[in-house]
């Protein structure tokens, strides 16, 4: 006999998993903490997905702060390709979080981090990133936007830029000034200006 259909999908469910550790933290996250943001029971948490550990992992296998069609829209219809490549990283950041939301976000990944299960997860995801962001610059570059000097390059800056995306976050969410993705802005902006050819 067929199983009774799912009301609340699974996308629901992860999204839970998000916001209530930006609410709770790390330490105080459970299953009930979880529920209580999905709208659901504890058990059928544990019905859908087995255990904390795997409702979690089911979370970071989906959870991605850059979505590729998102970022290439930004990228092709910004007024020039360097804008671009900003208005895409800009787009993977959160502008509505919280400082302390940030933080509960941040002792997470310090979980994650300790975990080679979910560690490998956010490698792949780290990877796709700055994939896509060496295809923009190589764009950039083809159209005569940016002085690179080779593929090496383009990788190298490619890595800085994503790296400029966490950073900046983080030096945001100690100084608590402006918001987060004005900081990141800026962050960018500097670090592309040497690469930048005038327009014309």
């Amino acid at each position: 006999m067929a199983g009774r259909p799912r009301t609340i999908s699974d996308e629901r469910l992860l999204a839970a998993v998000a916001s209530a550790v930006g609410r709770v933290g790390v330490a105080r996250l459970t299953l009930a903490e979880i529920a209580r943001d999905a709208g659901v029971t504890t058990g059928a948490l544990v019905q859908r997905f087995g255990s904390k550990r795997e409702l979690l992992l089911a979370h970071a296998r989906s959870a991605s702060v850059w979505s590729p069609l998102e970022a290439r829209a930004a990228f092709a219809t910004a007024p020039d390709p360097v804008e671009g490549i900003v208005r895409a990283v800009v787009l993977s950041v959160d502008a509505d979080r919280s400082p302390q939301e940030f933080a509960n976000h941040l002792g997470w990944l310090g979980l994650e981090l300790a975990d080679d299960e979910f560690r490998e997860l956010l490698a792949r995801q780290g990877e796709r990133v700055r994939e896509q962001l060496a295809e923009f610059l190589r764009e950039a570059a083809e159209q005569g936007r940016l002085r690179l000097g080779g593929e090496d390059e383009v990788l190298e800056l490619a890595e800085l830029l994503d790296t400029v995306r966490h950073g900046a976050q983080i030096s945001w969410a100690v100084a608590r000034e402006g918001r987060v993705a004005e900081t990141v802005r800026r962050r960018l902006e500097t670090v592309l200006a040497p690469y930048r050819t005038p327009p014309g």
